[in-house]
């Protein structure tokens, strides 16, 4: 409880120093940056700063990280052909078994970099039909999803359950404007991951996913006849359903993500809910718990539905600072029996995360350079009695500086 408060003592003394908050509303569009040199631009983004954390009461040290480095060529080669590449450093965190055949506690935390590509064309068939072709983003709705890199400190880690989530694969899409401010998309990817190993599938050769999105907003007024900033629309929703075929033939993993922001300035609201149906566990949180308690199962993996709710506040209480708060609420639930503990339809586990922090930009309208500070607690507690000895209670202090550097 001591380094509880210490943490809070400190958020509360740098909160006349320090802010987080970088917003790029949607992954696919061109920059307004581009518009100086529409034809060739490279950016540099960096994210990173000092992290303090608290695991079950039990204080772990501070540490300087880099949360996020990026390097981004975007530009046009013709009036129709628009291209983006993009390499990608993304800080995570796993936890791996000493040695796999002793107990599930006696585990150690790395942290590794992952590495995201993008690489696609974007071909103009008219005003209203676009084409993507390459390695491209998953098109999934939510504003959550929609946050830009330099929100990591106040991004729900587990919202997309997918191990591989940090990966893109191959596809293309088919964005259709039918109306000003609304965007129909139509996405399909091919799946490369591989299955576990010794694991028993009907395999599939080559797995698909299928997305499609409705993303519109609402102007200030209602006013459809002028240009206006995507900061300054008053309501943005982002919706979409998908479907990704596993490599077994009968297994699906499907995704429901509903976001809408309301923007009254001073004052942004967004909120998400994100439904996901797992055939197969993607991140194999509660299959990993269970594999521990009875070996005979091991290469069993649970069939579970995760439903996630997320509100976030921003409110610019005054210039070049604002405050943010948010709040995520999460339940899972079984959809069918494993291992002896857990039976078909049982709620296994809710989880309750908290954030909240500043941040400063230094130039009022720009966005590019922030400074921020932010605190974290997430909580897990597990239904299952057996398992109760896994629930989490962790808090995390984060003071960081973002930037983006038009180097090009």
């Amino acid at each position: 409880m001591k380094k509880t408060k210490i943490i809070f003592l400190i958020l509360f003394l740098g909160l006349g120093f320090f802010y987080p908050f970088h917003s790029f509303s949607e992954i696919i569009k061109q920059k307004k940056t581009t518009d100086e040199n529409p034809n060739f631009n490279v950016f540099l983004d960096y994210s990173g700063g000092m992290n303090v954390v608290v695991k079950k009461e039990l204080y772990e040290g501070n540490r300087f990280s880099e949360n996020y480095l990026n390097l981004e060529v975007i530009g046009k080669a013709t009036d129709k052909i628009s291209y983006r590449f993009t390499k990608q450093f993304i800080t995570k965190k796993e936890t791996e078994n000493y040695d796999k055949k002793i107990e599930y506690d006696k585990k150690i935390e790395t942290e590794n970099y992952d590495m995201l590509d993008l690489a696609y064309l974007k071909y103009k068939w008219n005003d209203k039909l676009y084409f993507l072709f390459g390695k491209q983003p998953f098109s999934f709705g939510s504003m959550e999803y929609a946050s830009g890199p330099y929100e990591h400190a106040y991004r729900y880690p587990h919202v997309y359950k997918n191990k591989n989530k940090n990966k893109n694969y191959v596809g293309f899409s088919f964005i259709y404007h039918p109306i000003k401010d609304h965007e129909l998309q139509f996405q399909v990817v091919n799946d490369i991951k591989q299955p576990e190993k010794n694991m028993i599938f009907r395999e599939i050769n080559y797995p698909m996913g299928y997305s499609v999105n409705w993303n519109w907003s609402l102007n200030p007024n209602n006013d459809h006849d002028q240009d206006h900033n995507d900061q300054d629309k008053i309501i943005k929703n982002r919706w979409s359903y998908s479907i990704f075929q596993e490599k077994d033939k009968e297994k699906y993993w499907k995704l429901l993500a509903l976001g809408s922001q309301l923007n009254w300035k001073p004052v942004t609201i967004e909120a998400d809910y994100i439904l996901s149906d797992e055939d197969i566990e993607k991140n194999r949180s509660i299959t990993q718990i269970l594999r521990s308690w009875n070996r005979d199962h091991y290469y069993d993996i649970a069939s579970v539905k995760y439903g996630t709710y997320l509100v976030k506040l921003k409110y610019n209480f005054i210039p070049k600072w604002n405050f943010i708060a948010k709040g995520v609420y999460e339940i899972g639930t079984s959809k069918k029996g494993m291992n002896h503990l857990l039976g078909p339809n049982q709620l296994f586990q809710k989880a309750y995360t908290y954030y909240g922090g500043v941040e400063f930009l230094p130039i009022i309208k720009n966005d590019d350079i922030s400074f921020f500070i932010a605190y974290q607690n997430h909580r897990i507690n597990y239904s299952l009695d057996q398992i109760k000895r896994e629930n989490k209670n962790d808090h995390s202090f984060i003071l960081g500086l973002n930037y983006r550097v038009k180097m090009i």
